[in-house]
């Protein structure tokens, strides 16, 4: 649970209020003072006594007298998101994590809370720019140079990207003249797929915030796997009907085929790219929410173009392209 922090408020059973507020004096808190937390000789949470009434009480007043039981407690298990609920449900400041044993762990509290509230108020500011390998800090990081260092990695994304879609639409050159109907609709089946592998990322930083285990990716990824066919089913009979104005009549069949094929096996590729891409990402060091989005649309450029150009070369095999011994 990345938002809990370690507890520098607890005290002893045996305390009072003096010693308790003498106790406290001499911790160094580095974090907001909500409630003190009162725990037996193993360390388990006996009760909670807010800092308000701490301060108010007579000085021989003992804790277990003035301690009333936390009307919620985080396990260890229990994801940051669920922790966020139960401040949001039981109106509490912070909230106590503790284990199997009901051994205090640490504490989640409402400035926790409000700092993931900003981060994905900022965080949609941020994926925008991080689409096209843009960071917003960057603008507060100094001048162009800066600029030009920080950007230049994903603009060699999208450079590669688009020689690896021309390298592939040139293998295919004798069936894109052929048919020139096909090249026309490249553009669009790598619109609606980048589309989709985009979103897919974005999900899946965001899952990634609040829950990064593997149970819950996987979950993700049925989702998003699910999903991703239903949209190529829509998009692909749209494009296809479209293709009623712009091909001949002996083509049409053809072509209505490797669209809604190519559209269908393209979005569940791409969406798979962006589940998969942010996690592999922070495997590897690098800050998903910013290089998500350049990684992902190169990989989704890529795929979709193969993909579209294998499914027609299939359809029209008397084009397939040499390969060379």
């Amino acid at each position: 649970m990345h938002a809990m922090h370690a507890v520098r408020t607890a005290v002893h059973a045996d305390a009072t209020a003096d010693e308790a507020r003498a106790l406290l004096r001499e911790r160094k808190l580095d974090h907001s003072l909500f409630y003190v937390y009162v725990v037996d000789a193993d360390d388990r949470l006996l009760g909670q006594v807010s800092a308000r009434r701490l301060l108010l009480s007579r000085g021989d007043e003992p804790m277990t007298k003035l301690m009333h039981a936390a009307p919620a407690v985080a396990a260890c298990t229990d994801t940051t998101g669920q922790a966020f609920d139960y401040l949001a449900t039981y109106r509490q400041l912070a909230i106590p994590v503790v284990d199997g044993q009901q051994r205090l762990l640490g504490v989640v509290d409402v400035t926790a809370w409000t700092a993931d509230a900003a981060d994905r108020l900022e965080g949609g500011r941020a994926e925008f720019f991080g689409r096209l390998g843009a960071a917003v800090e960057e603008h507060r990081l100094g001048g162009p140079i800066r600029g030009f260092q920080m950007r230049m990695p994903w603009l060699l994304c999208n450079i590669a990207s688009g020689l690896a879609c021309a390298f592939i639409a040139e293998i295919h050159e004798e069936l894109l003249e052929a048919v020139i109907v096909l090249a026309a609709f490249i553009p669009l089946v790598l619109t609606v797929t980048e589309s989709v592998g985009v979103q897919a990322a974005e999900l899946s930083v965001g899952l990634l915030r609040s829950n990064a285990s593997l149970p819950a990716f996987l979950r993700r990824l049925r989702t998003e796997a699910a999903t991703s066919i239903l949209l190529g089913l829509a998009a692909g009979g749209i494009v296809g009907i479209s293709t009623l104005i712009l091909t001949q009549p002996e083509e049409r069949h053809r072509i209505i085929l490797i669209l809604l094929l190519s559209v269908i096996s393209a979005m569940v590729i791409a969406a798979l790219i962006g589940s998969f891409v942010p996690r592999i990402l922070r495997r590897l060091g690098a800050d998903p929410k910013f290089a998500s989005g350049p990684v992902t649309l190169m990989a989704v450029d890529v795929s979709s173009t193969l993909t579209y150009l294998t499914i027609a070369t299939a359809f029209f095999a008397r084009y397939a392209p040499a390969v060379s011994p």
